[in-house]
């Protein structure tokens, strides 16, 4: 099963519904949340070695306090900017480093954008929602965990959670 890590912000979810309606990700089934490692290894594969590889990349790292206060956007789709993107581009570059074949996004970037997708489709959609979902901002989460998903037949589903404790 094709897997992701990510921080789930699932306590978002009620203000952005809205406009994640139109985020095909959130149509099946993931929460609100801002992407770490996506493709990650086939589910089969998170063995007892993998768990520990990731707890150990994860042991520097607390809790993340987020604040969503402005929007970006990628063709096709507008997303909340976390107000400070070092603590994730941080914990993006430990995860790669300790899973090298499996970078961000297969490697098809050089800059990783830590970022909350809200929408995606076509031109007048992501417009609207330009202009329309500033007005629920600013947004603040805190992420406790990464979490692995697993995208099955039926969508998005969580498989392990790893809890982000800052013993490092």
């Amino acid at each position: 099963m094709e897997t992701g890590l990510v921080l789930a912000l699932p306590g978002l979810d009620p203000a952005l519904r809205r406009w994640r309606k139109h985020d095909p990700a959130a149509r099946a089934g993931m929460p609100a949340h801002v992407t770490l490692i996506y493709p990650f290894m086939d589910s089969r594969a998170v063995d007892e070695i993998a768990r520990a590889r990731m707890r150990g990349a994860l042991t520097p790292f607390g809790p993340i306090e987020l604040r969503f206060e402005r929007l970006g956007g990628f063709p096709g789709g507008v997303w909340l900017e976390p107000a400070e993107p070092g603590p994730i581009v941080r914990l993006i570059e430990a995860l790669a480093a300790a899973f090298p074949d499996h970078p961000p996004y297969g490697g098809a970037y050089e800059t990783v954008i830590p970022h909350l997708t809200i929408a995606q489709g076509p031109a007048a959609l992501v417009a609207r929602m330009g202009r329309e979902a500033p007005k629920a901002l600013p947004l603040s989460a805190r992420a406790e965990a990464v979490s692995l998903y697993g995208r099955s037949d039926d969508g998005w589903i969580p498989l392990e959670s790893f809890a982000l404790v800052g013993r490092g």
